[in-house]
C-alpha cells in the first residue's frame, strides 16, 4: 500500500509518497523538525489522482 505525507510550510504545500507506514511517519516526524505544520499522513486509496483532489491543484509526488 502506498501512503502520501502532505505538510505546508506558510509559502507552499507538498505531497510526498512512501511505500510503507513506517517510512511515511518517520518522514512525516521529520518534516515537523524542520519546521513544516499542517503535516498529515493518509493512505492513497485512489492512486495517483489522491494529490490533486486533496489539494484541488496538481502536485508533484516524490
Amino acid at each position: 500500500m502506498t501512503y502520501l505525507i502532505l505538510a505546508r510550510d506558510g509559502t507552499s504545500q507538498i505531497v510526498l509518497k512512501r511505500d510503507s507506514e513506517d517510512a511515511a511517519e518517520k518522514k512525516a516526524r521529520e518534516l515537523k523538525e524542520m519546521g513544516w505544520f499542517e503535516v498529515e499522513v493518509r493512505e492513497d486509496k485512489a492512486g495517483n489522482a489522491t494529490a490533486t483532489a486533496l489539494t484541488g491543484r496538481p502536485q508533484t509526488l516524490q
